[in-house]
């Protein structure tokens, strides 16, 4: 291999950096006129090249070759991407600068890369419920996806896609601003960064797959050796989770946990949800209702349930036994207008919470340790990181907040990233090893997953159309790179325990949940009595067999649940070959079905694999007695029907829907020679 470990080219008043950057993937930097290259405050990639073998070369200023991808960048900064083996011009295209917008940065600078635009699928890009897999055509704008009044939580950007013409990109910049993928344009706007900044990669050879292997395998593994492969699941994370908004106290949590035991039903891990503290920002269970954090704990432990607990990057002003410290030792982000850590976000709080600013080590180390001292020290080793968009009551398009690394417009969207990467060393630092702790956040960005952070779906709705949607984004989730995700069973808002409808989606709902990475039940369902003390309210009940009444309701629901409790060594199997290969779990039919035309088509993204072996297609329309179902050619194996055992034919039927139990289940058996 050449020794070129980085090119650096001054063409005209440009300065332009390209560093090969994993197998068939370079890495390119172009810096406003008369500055310097500079690194992003905070990177989408490794904070050093993967180390790969692939033979590069420097062919003159503005040229570089790495395996089967060359870039050419001209004196205007004009850039050509080109994949040797068939000389496809994949990008082609230019960048522009201006002053920034609300930068606090002096090197700050607006930045655009835009890129002609052609007909192309692209996988990727995050979590948005758009009902489709394939994104083309796409636009958003990043502030939109943190906002909570715009996506409810439930919309995630990920600065990354993969195209069917056999590439896939990365720009790498944390900033605020928008990105169009049309047949006019591929642009990226960052509204206050370093410079352009962008990843790009392509196939070793032509964007041609095998029967046995598709390109996007060989993208997305290039893509994880680039921004960081996941750490591995815990295995107590791989069965079934209860949740619910919200047990209110210990006797409760312990009641519903031994509840599940006494039924002789799975479960694997029990949540306990927000406002179980004295005071927003105090890290600990408040006493009068949690009296004995380590009896609860080792109870659970004693019934083989791990135990999950939710932390709120907010501290409340004034009331917290945290507050004065962090405000004086300026932990928290501040107003751009008063210079003071006004309150981000008021809900249930009088006084108002202000935020807590990760992107401060200081700040990221004295929260982890004192979450290990209100939560940790029992033995919990699993963080729900709800909020951590991070919510925030008025919309932020810049230039409102100030945090310790840069502004609002500069870092808002990697914010997820300091949070989860400050606990991920926190846990290593106490001896934890990757696959001993987990995260669950309700905001990813690239990378969170080295980190050890999952991602759920957000506060969706408890209807039939957002559990639709589920489906697809579920796909779309898995080739942004996360691996672990999952939504909540029967969605979060407006289920309603005692309706014949709700009762109807929660079975279907827990099919699709059973072949999701992650399997959890979670819900503010209605109903449940007032609050009686300090605990505060519980809503209504969310527990199976108050869910399922019906003998058959409940009959279904417990057969997936079993069925997925024996597939947990083959769910394992599927998180390390992930972290691996960054191959994900959950697969879009065209993944794992890659010459198969009819797996291309959105007519089958309401279907998908969970890994190799099995086929789902949920039932996700109320009442239904058939579903469509395609079934592509195997060899050396044949589709058998779960529920029957019956051996099904390849191609299009109908298949019928007789009972609540039934949902198109598939499983690929090897034939006999």
């Amino acid at each position: 291999m050449l020794q070129i470990a980085t090119t650096i080219a001054v063409l005209s008043s440009l300065q332009v950096k390209l560093d090969p950057w994993g197998d068939n993937s370079i890495r390119v930097r172009i810096a406003p006129p008369g500055r310097d290259i500079q690194e992003p405050i905070i990177s989408a990639l490794t904070d050093t090249a993967p180390d790969k073998e692939t033979e590069h070369r420097y062919d003159g200023d503005g040229d570089l070759t790495n395996g089967n991808i060359k870039i050419s960048v001209d004196s205007d900064g004009n850039t050509v991407v080109t994949r040797l083996s068939d000389m496809k011009v994949l990008l082609k295209g230019a960048p522009s600068f201006g002053t920034a917008t609300n930068g606090s940065h002096p090197s700050s600078v607006s930045a655009q890369m835009k890129f002609d635009g052609y007909n192309q699928k692209i996988y990727g890009l995050g979590e948005h419920g758009t009902g489709v897999v394939n994104q083309f055509p796409y636009t958003k704008v990043f502030a939109d996806s943190l906002y909570y009044g715009k996506s409810h939580g439930s919309d995630v950007s990920i600065p990354w896609f993969a195209s069917d013409h056999g590439y896939g990109m990365v720009w790498n910049a944390p900033s605020l601003g928008n990105v169009t993928i049309n047949e006019q344009e591929t642009t990226w706007v960052s509204h206050a960064t370093r410079n352009v900044d962008f990843w790009v990669t392509t196939t070793p050879g032509n964007a041609v797959s095998t029967p046995d292997h598709s390109f996007y395998a060989d993208l997305l593994h290039q893509y994880v050796d680039a921004v960081g492969h996941a750490l591995p699941m815990p295995f107590w994370t791989t069965g079934f989770i209860q949740c619910k908004d919200r047990y209110r106290n210990q006797s409760q949590l312990l009641s519903v946990a031994r509840g599940y035991v006494e039924r002789g039903l799975p479960i694997s891990m029990i949540v306990i949800d927000w406002f179980h503290w004295a005071e927003m920002g105090d890290f600990g269970l408040k006493e009068q209702c949690w009296p004995d954090p380590q009896a609860m704990v080792d109870e659970l432990k004693g019934m083989g349930i791990e135990l999950m607990i939710t932390l709120w990057p907010f501290m409340g002003q004034n009331v917290s036994r945290n507050w004065e410290e962090y405000l004086n030792n300026k932990y928290l982000a501040t107003s751009t207008k008063t210079g003071y850590p006004d309150s981000i976000w008021k809900y249930n709080t009088p006084t108002g919470n202000s935020l807590i600013d990760p992107s401060n080590p200081e700040a990221m180390n004295t929260t982890f340790y004192k979450w290990l001292s209100g939560y940790g020290k029992y033995g919990v080793r699993a963080i729900w990181m709800d909020e951590s968009e991070p919510d925030h009551a008025s919309y932020i398009s810049g230039g409102q907040w100030e945090l310790y690394a840069g502004s609002d417009t500069e870092i808002l969207p990697a914010w997820v990233k300091y949070w989860s990467g400050g606990f991920r060393k926190g846990f290593g630092e106490i001896g934890a090893q990757p696959g001993e702790f987990f995260m669950l956040s309700r905001n990813a960005w690239s990378g969170t997953w080295a980190n050890g952070a999952a991602l759920w779906s957000g506060d969706i709705q408890s209807s039939w159309g957002d559990f639709q949607k589920a489906v697809t984004i579920s796909q779309g989730v898995a080739m942004s790179g996360i691996p672990l995700w999952t939504t909540d069973i029967g969605g979060y808002g407006s289920g309603n325990p005692q309706s014949p409808d709700f009762q109807q989606l929660i079975v279907r709902w827990f099919q699709f949940g059973a072949f999701c990475p992650l399997f959890r039940l979670h819900g503010h369902r209605d109903g449940g009595p007032p609050p009686s003390d300090m605990c505060g309210a519980t809503n209504g009940d969310n527990e199976v067999w108050n869910l399922a009444p019906q003998q058959d309701h409940y009959d279904a629901i417990v057969a997936v649940m079993r069925l997925r409790e024996d597939l947990r060594d083959y769910v394992k199997r599927l998180n390390d070959q992930s972290v691996a290969t960054g191959m994900p779990m959950l697969r879009p039919m065209f993944l794992e079905f890659p010459t198969d035309a009819q797996c291309e088509s959105e007519d089958v993204s309401m279907q998908y694999m969970f890994g190799p072996d099995w086929l789902i297609h949920p039932v996700t329309v109320a009442n239904a007695t058939s579903a469509r179902v395609y079934l592509p050619k195997l060899n050396g194996a044949e589709w058998v029907y779960w529920w029957s055992q019956d051996v099904a034919q390849p191609g299009w039927f109908n298949q019928t829907i007789k009972t609540i139990a039934d949902f198109p289940l598939y499983y690929r058996r090897p034939t006999q020679e």
